[in-house]
């Protein structure tokens, strides 16, 4: 028998014939099949439109591989190769595994087992559950074929995991015993099954794996101190709340019984200081059951009790300190509970700092000398009004030295060296072709590199970029457009590069940039900041192998351009006989810092040509002025700019009057001619980009993104990136970047609230933080209900934690007056907790004052919150000093 028939087999996709006709080999037959099989894949696989092996060959291939490759190693890497994980092969897998055992069955049972556990071994975490679901029945027939112990890797617990729970099936299932302890020892588990619940409520009949296991074990199949003890000691190996969260379904089914959770205490006591919330109050809660059975000594209460009133939610602070303040007498450990009080000094929460100073009050006549000198050391950091009642019970308590307050220093980020080499600039290609949004500073260094090289020696760069696009045939085939990838920047110049006719729009790109474009009689706009990127792309695009230098390429992270270094740039496209595109020209001169060298603005005088006379100009004139910026939170939804007025139903008015024709001008100016917001989102990719457009007039770029990001703070659209590159530029900061700041702090998604604190911080290190303007936008924003304000009040407590008391002050003081409510009108949500932010934050600084609209709140009686933070902040600005 030839390779030629199980060839032909293969090709005609018939899985049943090449299954017989692999059955039939020698081992001559075998290894000769064995061999020819990888090169059958890469021509299958090249003959194909797309790169990847057409439908119907992928069951022949694995299943000759694993009929005729003779190590275990190498026939594991065989099923497990790219090529065979596909999603139409999910369905398939039980069907796989049946054949699989049919083409093996003559091999030895180790063979069987150690391929089965190597498959295993490949199957991550990580990985798309159903394109490597094939994977994992492959691993199952070979283990239970040859008898084995069930592979313990994470990614094959995961995948029996994620195939649902039927309690009948699950009882017969060969893999139980092995697997159920895995479940709470494997990586991944806990988020596969993080919406078990949820996904059986939607699904008919289908029952819930935590209702499965808890239905074992009631039945004795399965132990109940196995899951019980595997719930705690997942928690104990910590995880964010996704990943616990079927954890805790799981032990709250299970019920825990007075005994067990005695059995327990300790390591329940363990999760206190630093498990998720939801897992404390788990713990919090069978600690407390233990403690009524009197199964708590007196230090473990005191470790208890500490670790919970050093946690930050209020809500376990509040449930700590009641639990201490109930059985101090009643168990009598009184001088254990004033210790462990005294850790609540510290909270942030101005009121559960008085409830814990009222407790310890109410038992200091209890208490020992010793411990009534902690709980003084412990009180020199509360307010002053705090101490006097701790110095009445305990005795005179000392101030501590308070402490420096100011931002943490700003240090700019360092610019990445240069590509050095066309293997390293085909590396970074392809990083950049598999991220889904990447740096714009990556990008413009990658074309800086591909520029140089492609006109250095175009071949040169075609070869160290063919082994990364070989598998991107769409991307070189000149009879396939890029369709999506069109505005892709680094796609577009390689593209340029294999394809030098290809068409880049440039003529439509422009007149888009100047016109904006025609629908139906209209003018239309797209961002100007967009349009001009996109021109600009096209520009880089077309330049490739024609220029010999990106010119607009930044020299620092910012995006400036040293103007020694442009200079030369000029020189270099005048020795070539090149011309920069306009785009690129205009980015050249609005990346011109802010402090120009006189050297190199004389130098510049030397040039001849168009582009280098305009430049010689543009740093001979000096750094432009700064333009009138004007960027207002509406309360209703138009505005007159000029003799126009514009309906603004986002109700954000922002406008940079910047005269004149020029390309720089067109870009900057803001709005356009025409240009009408009707206040919808504008879901954009390149927002990050924007600041790095106009790096010396950050006001600029943020007075364009406000009027498109103000519906988007619900959304991911690299808001936080985008605000720390505002921070990182020069030039005023005014409203129009206070108002962007007071977005991007109110964002849905916390790392781009922690971007926005990093830009806070960065502001106030370089003392331009626009404080009072972001304070107003925040409260203007909130009042009409445009952002969710206790976003901005966790933000805003981390830039204080952080040493920006003072600017947070600021921002406070003037979002004030906007969001506290006249009578009968309703507070925003997160106010109490900016008003307590507002007491620590004039407390430390010594800020002094009135605010009338708080004078008013403060002096309305009552007992809510609102009422009470107010009073104490008022009392606090207008104590003496």
């Amino acid at each position: 028998m030839s390779w030629d028939e199980i060839r032909d087999a293969i090709d005609a996709k018939d899985t049943g014939r090449v299954m017989n006709l692999v059955r039939k080999l020698d081992a001559a037959g075998r290894k000769e099949v064995a061999d020819r099989l990888p090169g059958r894949l890469k021509e299958l696989r090249d003959a194909s439109k797309w790169g990847e092996l057409e439908r119907g060959f992928h069951e022949p291939l694995i299943l000759a591989g694993a009929g005729t490759i003779g190590g275990a190693a190498a026939a594991a890497a065989w099923l497990c190769r790219r090529e065979f994980d596909t999603w139409w092969l999910r369905s398939q897998g039980r069907e796989l595994r049946r054949d699989l055992d049919v083409v093996t069955a003559d091999r030895p049972v180790q063979w069987r087992a150690d391929v089965g556990r190597r498959v295993a071994e490949r199957i991550r975490v990580s990985d798309f559950t159903e394109q490597v679901l094939p994977r994992w029945h492959m691993a199952a027939g070979l283990t239970l074929s040859a008898g084995a112990e069930p592979p313990a890797a994470d990614g094959f617990v995961v995948m029996w995991a994620s195939g649902g729970a039927d309690t009948k099936a699950l009882a017969d299932d060969p893999f139980l015993d092995a697997l159920v302890p895995r479940l709470f020892e494997a990586d991944g588990v806990g988020a596969a099954l993080a919406f078990d619940r949820s996904t059986a409520q939607r699904v008919k009949e289908r029952r819930t794996w935590a209702d499965a296991l808890t239905e074992l074990a009631a039945a004795g199949r399965v132990p109940r101190g196995t899951l019980i003890d595997g719930c705690v000691r997942r928690f104990l190996r910590g995880g964010t709340p996704h990943e616990l969260r079927w954890f805790a379904q799981l032990h709250e089914l299970l019920e825990p019984t007075d005994d067990e959770v005695a059995a327990r205490v300790r390591d329940y006591a363990r999760l206190l200081p630093a498990a998720p919330s939801t897992i404390a109050d788990l713990a919090l809660r069978a600690v407390r059951r233990a403690d009524e059975l009197e199964r708590v000594d007196e230090p473990l209460f005191e470790e208890a009790a500490g670790a919970v009133l050093f946690r930050p939610e209020t809500k376990l602070i509040r449930a700590g300190l009641t639990w201490l303040d109930r059985t101090a007498r009643k168990r009598g450990r009184v001088d254990a509970a004033l210790r462990a009080v005294t850790a609540a000094f510290t909270c942030d929460s101005l009121d559960l700092r008085e409830r814990a100073v009222k407790i310890a009050v109410r038992h200091a006549g209890k208490a020992s000398a010793e411990t009534g000198e902690q709980v003084r050391g412990a009180a020199s950091g509360l307010p002053g009004p705090l101490r006097d009642t701790i110095a009445a019970a305990f005795g005179e308590v000392e101030a501590e030295a308070p402490l420096p307050v100011g931002s943490p220093p700003f240090t700019p980020r360092e610019m990445p060296a240069p590509i050095a080499s066309p293997a390293e600039m085909a590396a970074e290609f392809d990083a950049l072709s598999r991220t889904e949004q990447p740096d714009w500073l990556a990008v413009e260094r990658f074309l800086a590199a591909l520029v140089a090289f492609a006109h250095e020696d175009a071949g040169a760069a075609r070869d160290a970029l063919r082994p990364v696009v070989a598998p991107m045939s769409w991307l070189i085939d000149p009879h396939i457009g890029l369709g999506v990838y069109e505005g892709d920047w680094p796609v577009s110049a390689v593209r340029s590069l294999f394809v030098p006719k290809a068409p880049t729009r440039l003529a439509a790109a422009l007149a888009s940039f100047v016109k904006g474009w025609a629908r139906k009689g209209e003018t239309v706009f797209d961002p100007a900041m967009d349009r001009f990127l996109a021109l600009r792309g096209r520009e880089i695009a077309a330049s490739v192998g024609k220029v010999p230098v990106l010119l607009a390429a930044p020299t620092t992270a910012s995006g400036h351009i040293d103007p020694a270094v442009l200079v030369e740039r000029l020189e270099r496209f005048e020795a070539a006989g090149a011309e920069p595109g306009r785009a690129e020209l205009a980015q050249a001169m609005l990346r011109v810092p802010r402090e120009i060298d006189a050297a190199a603005a004389a130098r510049a005088g030397n040039l001849v040509s168009p582009a280098g006379r305009a430049m010689a100009a543009w740093l001979a004139a000096g750094p432009p002025a700064d333009p009138d910026v004007r960027c207002e939170v509406l309360e209703k939804p138009a505005a007159t700019v000029g003799d126009r007025t514009l309906r603004l139903p986002s109700r954000i008015l922002s406008v940079v009057a910047m005269p004149g024709d020029s390309d720089v001008a067109h870009l900057c100016a803001f709005p356009e001619e025409g240009w009408r917001d009707f206040g919808q989102p504008s879901y954009r990719s390149t927002y990050a980009w924007w600041p790095g457009v106009t790096p010396s007039h950050r006001e600029i770029a943020a007075a364009h993104l406000v009027p498109y990001q103000v519906r988007l703070t619900d959304e991911n659209m690299s808001q936080g990136a985008t605000m720390l590159a505002l921070a990182e530029a020069g030039g005023p900061a005014g409203a129009a970047t206070g108002t962007l700041l007071a977005l991007t702090l109110a964002n849905r998604h916390e790392r781009h609230r922690a971007d926005a604190v990093d830009a806070l911080l960065t502001l106030s290190a370089r003392g331009i933080l626009p404080a009072a303007e972001t304070g107003v936008a925040a409260g203007r924003l909130a009042a009409f209900d445009r952002i969710k304000f206790g976003r901005v009040v966790k933000a805003l407590t981390a830039a204080a934690d952080a040493g920006a008391l003072s600017d947070v002050w600021t921002l406070i003081a003037a979002a004030l007056p906007e969001v506290l409510p006249a009578p009968g009108e309703r507070a925003p949500a997160g106010l109490p907790d900016l008003l307590a932010l507002g007491t620590r934050a004039a407390e430390t600084t010594g800020a002094r004052g009135t605010v009338p609209a708080l004078e008013a709140v403060a002096g309305r009686g009552g007992s809510s919150r609102l009422v009470k933070e107010a009073a104490r902040l008022h009392r606090t600005l207008t104590a003496a000093t």
